[in-house]
């Protein structure tokens, strides 16, 4: 999630393809099985999941490895963890919901939302709304080595909450307010990847909505789909399913917790986030939380050939409302952060998605980036 996404972005341009053959039997569930836990086996990743899911439901899911590696405790699809950046999915999902609901219009300038004024220093006439922060063209940019810092607690509670923390770094009276936080473009025009964009669109549906973000979505989202697992702090969460993190090396990675937590801070099982992945896929399912056409809304590419964006990445030439659109055609999201990575897309051809989660980070070399690859396109015998 919140450190630079350039590894994931090579991650996935080397390694997410769509599906290419629909087999015309049933999936050999039990090979898959067996080819994937060798895999593990021949791998550094501590733990994993893995699910297919189609509009019809879960195809497939299956955990390997372990979740605590020195009790053994295994690594299932209900093990829960932070998922990182996938976790900025939810932001574009609650967006909708409230424009439905008649609280905010997604062109609105985000200042009337907001209990304190952002305005882009370089272009501070013209006004940064819901869009452009859900597509990363608001002009801001993390400033990483001041993200790190400011933006993580030691622990599992926060010691700031995530308006105080967008108040002193975004606001000209906060303390630490800079320049730099800015691309010189003006709003709508750049693409930057930016956590702060994310966690400034959820302050925004907060004071739309007159409740916070982790409650608006709990019950607007979690609950509704049966995601009774997931929660934004370990304090909503069961203990005892929690994964233990680690870094590449092996060693576990003490807690902490992410104080702009709307854009990564989400813990939930795989299979939760499945059931997730398929009311996307499938909005007429039960407890879905779009419409078909606010799901239109949510994935259709924004950027046109009469409203472009610069400095996008060739290997993600697209944004929905925070659903990234890659250059292979599948649509969804990363996450990676200290001691996790996480990948969710599905092809908007055959209609089938692809979860990944691990409680480790993925490193380039044949023990990690490797095996993750082989992992993955195994998962496309599954339809």
């Amino acid at each position: 999630m919140n450190y630079s996404p350039c590894l994931l972005v090579f991650l996935v341009a080397t390694t997410i393809s769509p599906a290419q053959s629909l087999l015309t039997a049933p999936p050999d569930t039990l090979g898959l099985t067996a080819a994937l836990q060798q895999h593990w086996h021949d791998s550094d990743l501590p733990g994993f999941a893995v699910a297919v899911v189609h509009p019809a439901g879960i195809v497939y899911e299956h955990g390997f490895g372990y979740a605590t590696t020195a009790r053994k405790i295994p690594y299932t699809p209900a093990t829960v963890q932070s998922i990182g950046s996938v976790s900025k999915t939810l932001i574009g999902v609650a967006l909708l919901q409230a424009l439905a609901d008649g609280r905010l219009q997604l062109d609105q300038p985000v200042n009337e939302l907001l209990p304190f004024q952002v305005r882009h220093p370089y272009f501070p006439d013209q006004p940064i709304t819901l869009r452009h922060l859900a597509t990363m063209t608001a002009g801001l940019t993390d400033a990483q080595g001041f993200y790190n810092r400011h933006a993580y607690a030691k622990g599992t509670k926060a010691t700031l909450t995530n308006e105080e923390y967008l108040r002193r770094t975004l606001n000209p009276t906060g303390k630490w307010y800079r320049r730099r936080h800015f691309v010189p473009h003006a709003p709508g025009t750049y693409y930057a990847y930016s956590n702060e964009s994310a966690a400034l669109a959820a302050l925004a549906i907060e004071h739309a909505t007159g409740q916070s973000y982790a409650e608006y979505t709990r019950q607007h989202i979690l609950l509704p789909l049966g995601m009774t697992d997931a929660g934004w702090n370990v304090a909503e969460v069961d203990s005892s399913q929690l994964a233990t993190l680690y870094d590449p090396r092996g060693h576990i990675v003490a807690p902490y917790y992410t104080i702009t937590y709307p854009d990564g801070g989400l813990l939930t099982s795989t299979h939760s986030l499945a059931l997730y992945l398929r009311s996307i896929l499938a909005p007429s399912s039960p407890g879905a939380p779009l419409s078909a056409s606010a799901c239109d809304s949510l994935l259709r590419p924004q950027f046109t050939a009469t409203h472009p964006a610069l400095h996008v990445d060739p290997q993600e030439p697209n944004q929905g409302l925070f659903w990234a659109h890659r250059r292979n055609g599948t649509v969804g999201h990363t996450g990676g952060d200290t001691g996790l990575t996480s990948f969710l897309f599905f092809d908007p051809v055959t209609r089938v998605g692809k979860i990944f989660v691990t409680n480790t980070e993925l490193q380039k070399g044949p023990q990690s980036l490797d095996q993750f690859v082989a992992i993955w396109k195994l998962l496309d015998q599954v339809h």
